[in-house]
């Protein structure tokens, strides 16, 4: 009786077919079958919080009545006892069985000695393995436990009622990577509610009933997700802008430089300017494919309204393959020329260690130390050696990353 049960309760429902049409139909088979009720939790929304009415707390108590009403059947039935029947013989005959021989007497109801009455079969439940017992409970619990989870996912909708637009932003922060991912994991909760159905059975006899919150839910989602998608279209159409107009102007000092300067200053400067614009190159090259092209791509899945100053991809794709050519081919020039700007480079390299060794020198020389010194003469050479001194250090900074764009071995100097 235990094991029918266990297995009514953990049927998987006909997909075309009530609890009764199983029940019969397992009836007509022979089957042994309990009488589970099928419990109905509707999911509720008052003064904007979500709540279960009732609560599982009160499907698990169900079901454990049932299963003790089930078990009930059995252990509240009346033993058979002597003392409720009448020994009926006949007046000229004796009734013998196993030596025991009882005469008729007409008035008085024969009853053995020692008999109980109201003897019930309630010991078997001590008798019974207690696996079976465990399993009926685990699977009261396990249905209790899937219910939740299905439940908790309703539930976690009340954050819609709950957040604050500044908190949504401030956590999404300037990461249009991270839009992204919120608007995909946005669109794909969206399954949870927008359907036709209006209720979900877990298992064979709970239902979860959620047509009073769907369309409560989905009219507040809807509102969530069009305010997160124009704050997005906002963002990403300014960091478009932004970065186009990076590349552009990268592009035209690009253009702007010969690569074949006089001066070694010059030539420096052309060296570092074409080094960090490769060292950006990677962070562009990630906004431009993925940053960009994703979150347009985004955009238009989700039917965002373009405005009419939008800058598409295409325009910034050709500025960035624009740039690219134009950043191959200077490069290029830098690595025809290695050798020659290697020798400007060290020549420049010792003329700022010499004009450092003079300045050295000259603070040597005229460090105001003295002590009849006017206060006013010792500020004026403080601050004219501070300024040369400033002067040296952008210098030498300058040829120490012109070594490094050229692979170049450089010593630093402490002197300053």
């Amino acid at each position: 009786a235990v094991q029918a049960w266990i297995h009514e309760f953990n049927r998987a429902p006909a997909a075309d077919s009530d609890d009764s049409d199983d029940q019969g139909n397992a009836a007509e088979a022979g089957e042994l079958v309990s009488p589970l009720r099928t419990l109905v939790h509707e999911l509720r929304i008052r003064n904007q919080v979500m709540y279960l009415d009732p609560p599982l707390e009160h499907a698990r108590a169900s079901w454990m009545q049932q299963l003790h009403a089930w078990l009930a059947a059995v252990c509240r039935q009346r033993r058979p006892q002597a003392t409720r029947y009448e020994v009926v013989a006949t007046a000229d005959e004796d009734l013998e069985y196993d030596g025991l021989t009882l005469e008729y007497d007409p008035g008085r109801t024969a009853r053995a000695p020692g008999a109980q009455a109201g003897a019930t079969y309630r010991d078997l439940l001590s008798r019974l393995p207690n696996s079976i017992l465990f399993e009926a409970y685990a699977s009261i619990e396990r249905q209790v436990e899937q219910a939740s989870e299905y439940v908790q996912i309703w539930l976690q909708y009340q954050a819609l009622w709950d957040l604050q637009t500044d908190f949504v932003l401030q956590f999404l922060g300037e990461d249009l990577m991270r839009w992204q991912a919120m608007l995909l994991e946005i669109r794909r909760a969206r399954a949870t509610f927008d359907t036709s159905a209006t209720s979900k059975r877990v298992g064979a006899h709970c239902v979860i009933d959620y047509e009073q919150v769907q369309s409560k839910v989905n009219a507040k989602y809807d509102g969530w997700q069009r305010e997160i998608l124009a704050k997005f279209g906002t963002r990403l159409g300014s960091a478009i802008r932004t970065t186009c107009q990076e590349i552009s102007e990268a592009r035209r000092r690009l253009e702007q430089h010969a690569g074949e300067s006089s001066t070694t200053s010059e030539v420096v400067a052309f060296i570092t300017f074409v080094q960090e614009l490769k060292r950006r190159c990677p962070e562009w090259e990630k906004q431009v494919e993925d940053e960009f092209r994703g979150g347009q791509r985004v955009l238009e899945k989700q039917r965002f309204q373009f405005p009419a100053d939008w800058m598409y991809l295409d325009q910034v794709e050709g500025e960035w393959s624009a740039f690219s050519e134009i950043l191959r081919r200077k490069n290029n020039v830098i690595q025809e020329q290695l050798p020659t700007l290697q020798l400007k480079i060290t020549a420049e390299d010792r003329a700022v260690d010499a004009r450092i060794a003079a300045l050295v020198a000259d603070w040597e020389r005229s460090k105001p130390v003295q002590g009849s010194l006017r206060p006013d003469i010792a500020a004026n050479t403080l601050s004219a050696f501070q300024q040369r001194i400033a002067r040296a250090a952008d210098e030498y900074a300058l040829v120490c990353r012109a070594k490094e764009a050229l692979d170049m071995e450089s010593a630093r100097d402490e002197r300053l």
